[in-house]
């Protein structure tokens, strides 16, 4: 099965506490892991404000997944989010196989010097 490169970005909602929200990415890694894809780089973005009003908030928790997957798991991914009251908004993109790659070489290279 050839996996691709993926881009989540989640909004979570912004009542999180720390605690909370970590565990809410680890959520995401989990089914990430249960759907057999290989995480390239989580970032997490902070609280920001939103574009808009959605669901009478103006913040959220934006958080970046990056990861290579079958495109299965995308649908799964996603009928998850939906699912889940702490997600404001999600939004996942399939990106050019360069991009998965660019993300993993500051890590290999073990660091400049």
């Amino acid at each position: 099965m050839e996996l691709r490169c993926y881009e989540s970005v989640v909004v979570f909602i912004p009542e999180l506490e720390d605690a909370q929200l970590e565990e809410q990415i680890d959520w995401v890694k989990g089914l990430l892991e249960k759907g057999e894809a290989r995480l390239v780089e989580v970032e997490n973005w902070g609280r920001k404000r939103l574009a808009y009003e959605i669901e009478k908030k103006r913040e959220g928790y934006y958080v970046l997944f990056r990861f290579r997957a079958p495109g299965t798991v995308v649908e799964e991914l996603e009928k998850s989010y939906r699912l889940n009251g702490n997600v404001l908004r999600y939004l996942t993109v399939k990106r050019k196989d360069r991009e998965c790659e660019k993300a993993q070489k500051p890590e290999e290279s073990g660091g400049e010097g």
